[in-house]
């Protein structure tokens, strides 16, 4: 008799599959079909699942990138992952990452928001791609570092910021200095003008951040702007720095690099940084990987934008490092 209703519930358990998933009929259908109620349908359905009864297979170019996305989320605690195919130059992969994380950004920012934003090749390529379908006349996009007066415009954070507030029609609010100067003394001065002491002020309120995250190389936007020479770079290099944020070095553990280049840099601190609700990165190619790491590691960001061979280097330097 317990055999018998083995088999009857075996068999109810493939019929109600085989309806739900080929013959295409709801749960309230089935249901009314074998005359038993919605909740047991549903509990049937789970059952088929776990006992192989039901196998479902995703055929998408996609399904490897989903993978990369949920693992990064779960090794790195993100709330969030997008990750991009592969692209053949630099070019087109600052494309493809700027594209993606403008759409997203397009989805997550609200009227209430205040947005800093960093500076580089990516965040301006996020800042150009923008493409808002609604105005945010009280969003505030503010700077989260000084200006790069040595560089070209398309990765000048005053830049970025008036392009991102003009394409919502929000407010902005530029950070009138340098982001790097000779002396600690000179930074101290300009951080205690009324008007820079304010900038940072709300940058710190900011509830959502988009930034770059910048190798500790010569490939560096401290470097190709022309702010730092190679003897400063080198000085946090040897200390073991691996990549910066907003022009703070951190080590591969992300704990930030004390050094001379960073007691001259105006910009928010990396533990103002982490304070922040909401960081989303934007980076990729091999050159990053050790920098990125660091950043995760470091818990400076709340969502990753990158490429699918950048987040496969990413998770094996993570695996490695566990084993």
């Amino acid at each position: 008799m317990g055999r018998n209703r083995a088999k009857t519930t075996k068999r109810l358990i493939a019929k109600v599959a085989w309806l739900y998933h080929k013959a295409g009929l709801t749960q309230q259908q089935i249901a009314d079909r074998l005359d038993i109620n919605r909740v047991r349908v549903s509990k049937l359905l789970a059952t088929a699942l776990e006992e192989g009864v039901v196998k479902i297979s995703v055929i998408s170019p996609y399904v490897e990138a989903f993978e990369l996305e949920r693992e990064l989320c779960s090794r790195f605690g993100l709330k969030e992952a997008i990750v991009v195919p592969r692209m053949d130059s630099p070019k087109a992969l600052r494309q493809a990452i700027g594209l993606a994380s403008a759409q997203y950004l397009e989805q997550i920012l609200t009227d209430d928001d205040i947005l800093g934003t960093a500076w580089g090749s990516t965040v301006s390529e996020v800042a150009r791609q923008l493409r808002p379908e609604r105005s945010l006349p009280n969003l505030t996009v503010i700077q989260l570092m000084g200006g790069l007066s040595h560089a070209t415009s398309n990765i000048n954070p005053l830049d970025i910021t008036q392009i991102i507030a003009e394409k919502y029609k929000a407010k902005h609010m530029t950070l009138y200095a340098p982001a790097v100067v000779d002396s600690k003394k000179i930074r101290d001065i300009l951080l205690s003008e009324q008007s820079i002491k304010k900038a940072i002020e709300t940058a710190k309120q900011s509830t959502k951040a988009l930034v770059g995250i910048g190798p500790a190389n010569e490939q560096s936007t401290l470097v190709q702007s022309g702010f730092a020479d190679q003897s400063s770079l080198q000085g946090v290099i040897e200390k073991g720095a691996v990549g910066d944020i907003v022009g703070r070095f951190y080590y591969t553990d992300g704990q930030p690099v004390a050094s001379d280049l960073d007691d001259r840099t105006i910009s928010l601190e990396l533990a103002c940084i982490k304070k922040i609700p909401f960081v989303i990165g934007v980076a990729g190619g091999p050159h990053k990987v050790n920098a990125i790491c660091g950043a995760l590691r470091g818990g400076y960001l709340d969502a990753l934008f990158t490429d699918d061979n950048t987040a496969s280097s990413i998770l094996a330097m993570s695996e490695a490092e566990k084993q």
